[in-house]
């Protein structure tokens, strides 16, 4: 099972994202729910991080972003965004020398192989996918993996929400060129994020699931060419099975608790009102 959250934006000490939100504290929120979570029981095998870990690219933004996540003992797979500053995010982040091109990453989680592209362009706020990326993954999926395969990108290949974010988008040749190569093979899903919004949708018949930010979200009912947000915040939890994937969207902003039922409760309702076996 795989935590995957998205669009931290976590800014320089004593700076409010877009100058009002605390990303630290959003972010100590989110790790709290999975703390919980896994306190209770709940088997959490690696956590995504899908881009936008950082406004602006401080170096000492992203060193808080991953002690927050590592803090959580698990794997983190990360990947950068268009707010990432590429050079700091291999330094900071991925322990890489300086690199200028796009790293591909290949984790293997016990038999599930999670890849994490770069859809960035240095100094820009679209997304592109380099021919010579492409066809890393290409080499890469050649051989299938003995649970299947998840991509992981920032700049979700589905239709964006908002006016804003569709100028912002991968362009449509390069969720082409992904279509092409990820069909017929044993990609099962996509993950993405900087939509700011949970959604959910299909590339060459493969499902793609987006993660909310744990910051904000995209008030997708904002009237038509308005750009609109809220402080509500989510993060996904992808379970992982033989024959399906299910994605589930987790709210992160302190909702409160409208019935917590223990198992002899539970067996009470099952037998006032009985279900099919």
């Amino acid at each position: 099972m795989l935590a995957h959250l998205s669009d931290t934006h976590l800014t320089a000490r004593g700076v409010a994202y877009n100058g009002v939100i605390d990303a630290d504290a959003t972010l100590a929120r989110a790790v709290q729910v999975l703390r919980t979570a896994i306190a209770d029981g709940v088997g959490l095998d690696a956590v995504v991080a899908s881009g936008d870990l950082t406004d602006t690219g401080d170096p000492d933004a992203y060193r808080r972003v991953r002690t927050a996540l590592e803090s959580l003992d698990l794997p983190v797979i990360w990947a950068n965004g268009n707010h990432d500053v590429r050079t700091a995010f291999h330094e900071h982040v991925l322990d890489l020398p300086d690199l200028p091109e796009p790293v591909l990453q290949v984790h293997d989680l016990s038999g599930l192989r999670v890849i994490a592209l770069d859809s960035t362009v240095p100094g820009a706020g679209d997304g592109v996918l380099e021919p010579s990326h492409l066809a890393e993954l290409a080499d890469v999926l050649t051989t299938p993996a003995e649970h299947g395969s998840i991509v992981v990108l920032h700049h979700a290949p589905i239709p964006p929400p908002s006016p804003l974010l569709t100028y912002f988008a991968l362009h449509r040749d390069s969720r082409a060129a992904l279509a092409e190569v990820i069909s017929g093979t044993d990609v099962r899903l996509v993950l993405a994020g900087h939509h700011h919004l949970a959604q959910s949708g299909t590339l060459a018949g493969v499902p793609v699931a987006v993660a909310g930010s744990v910051a904000i979200r995209t008030d997708v009912l904002a009237p038509l060419g308005r750009e609109r947000t809220t402080t509500s915040a989510s993060l996904n939890l992808v379970a992982v099975y033989p024959d399906t994937i299910t994605v589930s969207v987790v709210p992160v902003d302190g909702a409160g608790t409208v019935f917590d039922l223990g198992p002899a409760e539970c067996a009470a309702i099952i037998e006032r009102v009985p279900g099919r076996a």
